[in-house]
This record gives structure tokens, C-alpha cells and sequence, in this order.
């Protein structure tokens, strides 16, 4: 169990009922070998582990009800991430003879709900950019201009992550789920990032860099919003000023699915208004620029409403 000894505090509520021990540290093991990464071993460690204590039961005696009644008390989210341990965790279990039926099998998964989450406002930003402490300017930057999330700015290697090209700075980011991204840096964050030294931008106090409550205190303490708020108003901001290119941001963000991305841009109000206000019009033909694709010229196209149809 090296990488759990290594990294975990000694905390008695952190402990797995006492016959789930060895099965659920050998899991983590395995996890570790097929390349999980840190950040998803210790949410899956704490996700089982509470789940043991609740139900209290052996593995082998837990039944859908009891997994159905665990999940009860939880939001969206909590529900989402619980389900998927449970049912990871006994696919493996049952692969290994140490369970015979997957609790998890029957229960549905659960819907995303609409979008939610603050997006921290402009004048906040701003707040957070005049701040004093250089590191906070830096990660308000990172998060509002660049859509970094926390972790990933904490992992931020001066000597292998930046690159100077001729058209400006490009940042290597090191993703959720070791999935590593590019990024375009704009110039006011190139110019400050270009007079740290050091190899970590943000160094730890004894090695290496330094850990994700370090980041996330200070983008809170300076803009008085969390630190995802900003990666949602970098979502947004990209979204609506950039044709509204949701292939665009979710790829700036590191998002596998399309799905996810959405839930991160907000919905601005003019756009509401503007778009209720265009469907008042009855005499409204509807014109695009035509597909440049397809070998037209780029002129405007116009259609009618009265030949629309879905499919």
C-alpha cells in the first residue's frame, strides 16, 4: 500500500470497516498500477470507505436497498461519485471472488442536473488581480484567463511546462485523469510568469510543489469567490465572445464530453432577452453566413421559417 501509507494522514474516520480493510487497500493497489492518478485514489478511498461504515455490513451481505437507502440523503453529485465507487469498487471484487453480485447493477445511473455553480463576477476579478500577494494575482489569472483548475496550477513546472514560440507562450497542462492539454498564455499572465524563478511556480515548504489548499486559499481570499468559480467565468467568457463554440471551450478546459462543458457556461441574461425578443417577429426570415465548407462564397444566406422541419 505504498502510495496510501505515503500520502494519508492518521484518522480513525477515514478507516474502512475492519473486514472491508485488506480488500479496499488492495483495490487502491490496483488502482495504482493500471495508472490512476493521485487526486482519483484518494476520492475513491474516502467515497468506499464511507460507504462501508454506513451500510456496516459484510461485503458480501450488501444488497442494492442498502446502497438505494445510502445514496437517499445525498445531492446530485454526492449520489453520482458514490454510485460510481460502489460499483467500480465490486466489479473488481467480483473478478477476484470477493463478491458473487454488484450492488450497484440495478440501480440507474443518475441524471446530470441543470448547470449550477457560482461564476465569479467581473468586478471580483478585478479585485482579485490588484491583489498584494503576487502568488493570488497569479492564480486568479490562471483560473479567469486560462480555465485552470487548481490542482493543475499547483503542478505548474517552470522549466518543463512553459514553452516561448514565436507567437507567444504556451503552457503544458497536466490534467485530470493524466490527460495533458496545451494552452495558448496571454500576454499581461507571459510577462509575470517570465520573472519567476525556480522550477515550481508554486513551490511546497519542504519539496516539490505545493498542495491545492495553497491555491485555493489565496483565490478565495482575494476575490472572495472559490477557485471553480473562475474556471466557470473562463468558461462562459470563451463561450459568448468566441461565436459561442462550446467544441472550443470544452477542449480549453480538458472535458471528454461536450455534456460536461455545458455545465459550466452560464446563461447571460441579454442573450435570454434578445432571443425571446427575436420570436416576436412574425415576418422574420432567418439568415446565416452561408458554409464556406461546402464551396459556397461566404454571402449571407436566407431561409425560410415556414420550410423548417426537425430530422
Amino acid at each position: 500500500m505504498r502510495y496510501w501509507n505515503d500520502n494519508r494522514k492518521s484518522c480513525e474516520h477515514v478507516e474502512p470497516r475492519e473486514d472491508w480493510r485488506e480488500p479496499v487497500e488492495r483495490w487502491i493497489d490496483w488502482m495504482d498500477a493500471i495508472g490512476r492518478t493521485n487526486e482519483t485514489m484518494r476520492t475513491r478511498w474516502y467515497q468506499i470507505v464511507r460507504f462501508s461504515q454506513a451500510v456496516d455490513k459484510s461485503i458480501t451481505d450488501v444488497t442494492e436497498d442498502d446502497l438505494i437507502f445510502y445514496l437517499a440523503g445525498m445531492g446530485t453529485e454526492g449520489k453520482r461519485g458514490a454510485r460510481s465507487a460502489v460499483k467500480v469498487f465490486y466489479q473488481w471484487s467480483m473478478k477476484r471472488g470477493i463478491a458473487n453480485r454488484n450492488p450497484a447493477d440495478e440501480i440507474p445511473t443518475v441524471p446530470m442536473t441543470l448547470p449550477s455553480g457560482l461564476i465569479c463576477p467581473e468586478e471580483n476579478i478585478e479585485q482579485g488581480l490588484a491583489s498584494p500577494d503576487e502568488d493570488a494575482r497569479i492564480a486568479v489569472m490562471l483560473g479567469a484567463f486560462c480555465g485552470l483548475r487548481r490542482i493543475e496550477m499547483a503542478r505548474i513546472n517552470l522549466r518543463t511546462d512553459l514553452e516561448e514560440t514565436p507567437d507567444g507562450m504556451l503552457l503544458h497542462v497536466h490534467g485530470k485523469g493524466n490527460k495533458e492539454r496545451t494552452l495558448p498564455v496571454p500576454g499581461r499572465l507571459s510577462a509575470t510568469l517570465r520573472k519567476r524563478t525556480g522550477a515550481w511556480l508554486f513551490p511546497g515548504d519542504v519539496r516539490g510543489h505545493c498542495g491545492v489548499d495553497y491555491v485555493a486559499k489565496r483565490i478565495k481570499t482575494a476575490t472572495g469567490y472559490p477557485s471553480h468559480s473562475l474556471r466557470r467565468r473562463f468558461a462562459t467568457c470563451v463561450y459568448y465572445r468566441n461565436g459561442c463554440n462550446i467544441v472550443l471551450v470544452s477542449r480549453m478546459l480538458g472535458h471528454a464530453n461536450i455534456a460536461t462543458t455545458m455545465r459550466y457556461i452560464g446563461l447571460v441574461q441579454d442573450e435570454m432577452r434578445n432571443a425571446v425578443e427575436s420570436t416576436t417577429r412574425t415576418d422574420m426570415r432567418l439568415t446565416m453566413p452561408t458554409n464556406q465548407i461546402v464551396g459556397t462564397n461566404g454571402s449571407v444566406a436566407t431561409y425560410s421559417l415556414s420550410t423548417a422541419r426537425i430530422g
